[in-house]
């Protein structure tokens, strides 16, 4: 008689449920096949021909997973139904279907599981169970008021140049993916006057660079990836203070680290790039009044949006290296945007001081982080660094040529390694340069990025943690 051991036996079906992180991981692969058909029939593109799996695929992640990273001009190359479809998948993307289902099962007021409240705590990056439809309520209106808000002024601003319908179609567009971190713009398919007289006669791939002498443009879509970045419930916190509420030391340190690294960001532009004119669009050969903000802008945007003012490839190394570093540190917990995190890097940060002045304990802004709090900052640190520097070294094997021919430095391939992983956008090689290999690599990067490297990991593990019945002895190891 043969024995079959249940909890061996389990369908995948089955598996899938009992996760969330499995859960929330599925659901973008799903949006990303569902959004990779649709791209692929003919009247997605403007030429009416299908535009073939790897440039569907691609485009289709790179909105699911509010990057940016494009291989054709967004405006020239999609036809009306190919953009409404990438604008959705930057909306659902930036949500998370998650999200936006626990939304109506919410507005049904139908009594949820425990497994349905887990799996929207996870989500939504909330700390409790407590209302946590609320918060999906509160989600989904803040995001609209402020998509709806920025909608109405770039529709006012593009209007004067486009006319009233285009201007209000890309208004729509810049709002959505502005908020949503995602870095798409439909700006390619108009030369601007400022660009021909510098003798541009191509808007493809031009983003915001027209834009730099429109100071309410650029703002707004900077204010638009600061709200999107700083994670709903920092935002549902801010919303409480006028009915009593105050703000957790969580909301406090992120908008702290937000400030702060916006700020030096900011400065390290100006230093390096204020005498750099190598290209009509270098930050130095831009007027002295518009320097200022372009170098704010470019502070901003490597917070996971991709929108770009001054032109990327000719910023110098130092410059291309500080925006390595600010695409890899991202955005808030819970937000629209990627990277490792602001939080995860102020407790890896807070930690290393720690160390240094020798307390015993890890304090950032005194309070006290539990030592589980670092280890998981660590992993998280470190699993983004692996895939970085595995995705990076791929690049190189395949862009052999390209490097020895000198089209584009080793620096470049990190830049749009990190790039892809924080869901950025912002491109010094060119993707649509790259290689077919190079490109098939990006997509698991920006999905990994998206999704989180240990969600990912975890929701890989398909058995519960279980404690260990056999004591090892203790390991004596030098380091450091």
């Amino acid at each position: 008689m043969a024995i079959v051991n249940r909890s061996k036996t389990q369908s995948p079906v089955r598996l899938l449920s009992i996760n969330p992180l499995r859960l929330i991981v599925s659901s973008f692969a799903l949006v990303i096949l569902t959004g990779t058909l649709l791209l692929l029939l003919p009247i997605a593109t403007k030429s009416g021909a299908t535009p073939g799996l790897l440039r569907a695929l691609f485009t289709a992640t790179s909105a699911v997973c509010v990057t940016g990273l494009v291989l054709e001009d967004t405006a020239t190359y999609w036809s009306t139904f190919g953009k409404s479809v990438i604008l959705l998948l930057i909306q659902v993307g930036g949500l998370g279907i998650v999200t936006i289902t626990s939304f109506f099962y919410s507005f049904m007021r139908r009594k949820a599981s425990l497994k349905t409240l887990v799996v929207t705590k996870e989500s939504t990056a909330s700390f409790n169970f407590e209302d946590v439809f609320a918060l999906v309520r509160k989600i989904i209106a803040i995001t609209l008021v402020t998509e709806g808000i920025g909608a109405i002024i770039f529709s006012w601003r593009f209007a004067l140049r486009y006319g009233l319908r285009d201007g209000i179609t890309k208004g729509i567009f810049q709002a959505v993916s502005s908020y949503c971190n995602a870095g798409f713009d439909l700006h390619g398919d108009t030369i601007a006057p400022g660009m021909l007289a510098l003798g541009v006669t191509d808007g493809k791939f031009s983003s915001l660079i027209a834009w730099n002498n429109d100071p309410i443009v650029i703002l707004t879509t900077a204010l638009l990836i600061i709200f999107g970045g700083l994670g709903f419930l920092v935002w549902s916190e801010i919303l409480s203070i006028r009915h009593g509420g105050r703000l957790h030391f969580h909301s406090r340190v992120v908008l702290a680290m937000t400030g702060i690294l916006i700020v030096t960001g900011m400065i390290a532009f100006l230093a390096t790039e204020w005498h750099n004119t190598q290209h009509p669009y270098s930050l130095g050969s831009l007027p002295v009044w518009q320097r200022p903000l372009a170098a704010f802008f470019q502070s901003v945007t490597p917070r996971t949006a991709g929108f770009n003012t001054i032109d990327q490839t000719s910023l110098y190394d130092t410059s291309k290296f500080i925006t390595v570093i600010l695409m890899f540190i991202g955005a808030a917990p819970g937000s629209t945007g990627g990277g490792i995190k602001i939080t995860t890097f102020a407790v890896f940060v807070a930690t290393i001081l720690s160390d240094i002045t020798n307390h015993d304990e890890i304090v950032l802004s005194r309070h006290r982080l539990s030592r589980e709090t670092f280890t998981r900052a660590l992993a998280v640190m470190g699993l983004g660094m692996l895939i970085v520097l595995t995705t990076t070294i791929t690049l190189g094997y395949f862009e052999v040529q390209a490097l020895e021919s000198g089209r584009f430095s080793f620096l470049d391939l990190f830049y749009e390694a990190t790039s892809a992983f924080a869901t950025v956008g912002l491109s010094s090689a060119g993707t649509p340069n790259l290689t077919i290999g190079s490109q098939i690599i990006l997509i698991p990067a920006m999905y990994l990025g998206r999704v989180g490297p240990a969600s990912f990991a975890i929701s890989l593990a398909l058995r519960a943690a279980k404690k260990r019945e056999i004591v090892h002895p203790e390991g004596k190891i030098l380091v450091g």
